[in-house]
């Protein structure tokens, strides 16, 4: 399975939601921000977007987020790196894509949605699209509230189809060795 449900009510959503909200405030056009990096300086980009190099030393807390409950869930999960707020608007779908496998290891990304919509999904697929035929896909909407594994080694991609609701998770990563 792609998606597993990790814990189910495990976090404090209202005081989750409140934080991230707040900070989304403060760069309303960004879409991506790292809640951890190299020196823990407030380098608030480095390791989002396009995969980083250093992704395995993307463990310090930024500044921004010292003190806070984001800050605990990090430290309830130390085995995890590139820790990010990840923020999808409004009929919005990203590109198919593989995560980076670090020396063919499986990827597996934590998953705590913060703030989501019915119309939000995260869409796997069996091999890469081409121009034309037929395949199976699997798809996930992932609840406010819960903690999910997610398996993003494959192809996959992260769709908003609400015409009115960001959807906000917050995503760490870590390398899984083949068995």
């Amino acid at each position: 399975m792609k998606v597993e449900l990790f814990k189910s009510d495990a976090i404090d959503i209202d005081l989750l939601q409140k934080e991230v909200l707040d900070f989304r405030a403060l760069y309303p056009d960004k879409t991506q921000f790292c809640i951890t990096s190299e020196h823990g300086d407030d380098n608030l980009f480095e390791g989002a977007g396009l995969y980083p190099d250093n992704a395995l030393e993307l463990t310090k807390v930024n500044k921004s987020f010292k003190g806070s409950y984001i800050e605990s869930l990090v430290n309830d999960y130390p085995e995890y790196c590139r820790w990010r707020i990840m923020c999808i608007k409004p009929k919005t779908t990203y590109s198919v894509h593989r995560d980076s496998i670090e020396g063919g290891s499986k990827n597996q990304r934590i998953h705590f949605p913060v703030h989501t919509n019915p119309e939000s999904y995260l869409v796997f697929y069996e091999k890469p699209l081409t121009p034309q035929g037929t395949q199976t896909i699997e798809y996930y909407h992932l609840q406010e509230g819960n903690i999910y594994l997610v398996d993003t080694t494959g192809y996959h991609t992260a769709v908003n189809y609400d015409h009115n609701q960001e959807r906000i998770h917050i995503i760490a990563e870590r390398f899984i060795p083949h068995e």
